[in-house]
């Protein structure tokens, strides 16, 4: 969030980015299980035994299950419910939910945590008794609350308390880093183990943040005093109330009230809207409800070149909730419903006139099903088959860094991040222009996933970045949760 104060004939304003992940100062929801709560979610911050907590534990409990209170107080109402955990259940496999049995024996090794060993899509599991090689019975194991980001742990979860250095650690820690990062270890002991990742986002209050950038753009600086709204450091407070250094700044800006309190206007009565008369068989659209010109289904043009045949592709793309595959001026759909099959190829030229041959990226806004295509340092813009274009990427606020636009992904309404590379930029659609700050590197937030992806794109609400043959899939919370064939698992090709 940013803020930029009023000036002589400009009001002040404040923006809020949609990527931060905003939360009503809480943390995170975690949906509970058992207990007797009714899978209600938990409470962040609770207080047991009279120390406040922020996350699941197992403290209170000999068994090792997480848990939490799905109120503010644990000690006073009594009410809690179990959080994610293999210790409680499993998803998918062939054990229908059974928890993991720890230690079991999997390749004659004997395993006390969930492992990725044996699996070549990154995917955590364990076995569901005692002995894998003998009963061959397995689940994968639930994402925690505190599954890591990152390090050499991803998805993880922290173990608390743990050593680092000979001190030990109950929550996650800066200590180590220069970057202020937190981090934790996912072992007791990080001296003798080195397994660790970065903590999970708790996330920014949004109401004040929002207080704290709303006191800028009336003009307000930053406060010395920490317990401040405008000290310059965001911070959680239950039960907010503005501190003496707020209130004098904004009555040295403004001055002081003066008169009685103002009390609220009595509602006045209002009739019901009319809707306004219309002219018969038309109808009032907004930019955001653009609807794009039909368009003819396309025919073949090739049908004997076969998509599963290709090494790679120039670019890949949902439209219209098909996935597309562009190469060397074809392309080839798959719909989610794969009973459909590969349709193609088909010329991108017919469908698409006046593009070049060699696609880089494409991608269809949410809003307006306007679609976006990249070639080079130059895009074009369809709404049906209207065009506007070519022009250069610079028009956008790209600099010469990008040579080309390797991938898109959508995020929310009206923004869309472009990948270069190492680095990646935050579109504003409506407006066509890059927001402020960026570019960024893509390893701050993209932990695990090749730096020179070929292709970057949003399939079923995850990330997908492509390189060669493969490509790596990403959670909305940054996590890598598969790593497989293009042909095999999103074109859906025959293994022979």
């Amino acid at each position: 969030a940013h803020a930029f104060p009023p000036g002589s004939g400009i009001q002040g304003d404040a923006h809020f980015d949609d990527d931060e992940f905003w939360t009503l100062g809480t943390g995170l929801v975690v949906k509970t299980r058992y207990g007797n709560a009714n899978g209600a979610s938990c409470h962040f911050p609770f207080v047991f035994e009279g120390r406040s907590y922020s996350r699941c534990i197992t403290e209170g409990r000999t068994d090792g299950m997480p848990w939490c209170a799905t109120t503010a107080s644990y000690d006073a109402d009594k009410t809690y419910g179990f959080c994610p955990s293999e210790l409680l259940y499993t998803n998918g496999g062939n054990s229908d939910g059974a928890p993991c049995v720890f230690p079991f024996i999997f390749d004659g090794t004997s395993y006390d945590t969930c492992t990725t060993d044996g699996r070549s899509d990154g995917y955590r599991w364990c076995a569901t008794t005692a002995n894998f090689d003998q009963d061959k019975k397995y689940g994968f194991c639930p994402n925690r609350d505190t599954a890591v980001i990152g390090g050499n742990s991803q998805g993880d979860p922290c173990v608390f308390p743990f050593t680092f250095l000979g001190q030990s650690y109950s929550s996650c820690t800066s200590q180590g880093r220069q970057d202020g990062k937190l981090w934790c270890a996912t072992t007791s002991n990080y001296d003798t183990d080195k397994k660790w990742g970065f903590c999970p986002d708790r996330g920014y209050s949004i109401f004040l943040v929002a207080a704290h950038e709303f006191g800028h753009s009336l003009g307000m600086d930053h406060s010395s005093v920490r317990e401040a709204l405008m000290y310059p450091m965001y911070s959680y407070v239950q039960d907010f109330q503005l501190h003496p250094d707020d209130v004098q700044g904004i009555q040295y800006l403004y001055g002081r009230g003066s008169g009685p309190e103002p009390t609220p206007p009595e509602p006045l009565p209002t009739e019901e809207p009319q809707p306004l008369p219309t002219e018969a068989g038309s109808a009032s659209t907004t930019e955001e409800e653009e609807t794009p010109e039909p368009t003819a289904e396309p025919s073949p043009v090739d049908p004997s070149r076969d998509a599963c045949m290709e090494k790679n592709f120039d670019a890949i793309t949902e439209i219209n909730g098909e996935l597309h595959f562009f190469k060397d001026g074809k392309y080839w759909t798959r719909s989610s419903f794969w009973k459909s099959g590969i349709q193609g190829a088909f010329s991108t030229a017919d469908t698409w006139p006046g593009l070049p041959a060699v696609i880089d990226a494409a991608f269809q806004d949410v809003l307006t099903k306007r679609v976006f295509f990249f070639s080079g340092r130059q895009f074009w813009v369809f709404s049906g088959k209207s065009m506007l274009g070519p022009r250069g990427i610079e028009k956008l606020g790209i600099g010469k860094e990008a040579s080309r636009i390797s991938g898109a992904l959508q995020r929310g309404r009206g923004k869309v991040l472009l990948f270069s590379g190492e680095h990646y930029w935050r579109l504003d659609v409506k407006i066509q222009r890059v927001d402020k700050g960026y570019p960024r590197a893509t390893d701050d937030f993209f932990t695990g996933v090749p730096l020179d992806a070929r292709n970057v794109f949003l399939y079923q609400d995850k990330y997908h970045f492509c390189q060669g043959s493969f490509y790596w899939r990403m959670t909305p919370r940054y996590q890598v949760d598969r790593v497989g064939y293009v042909k095999y698992d999103l074109l859906q090709c025959p293994q022979h």
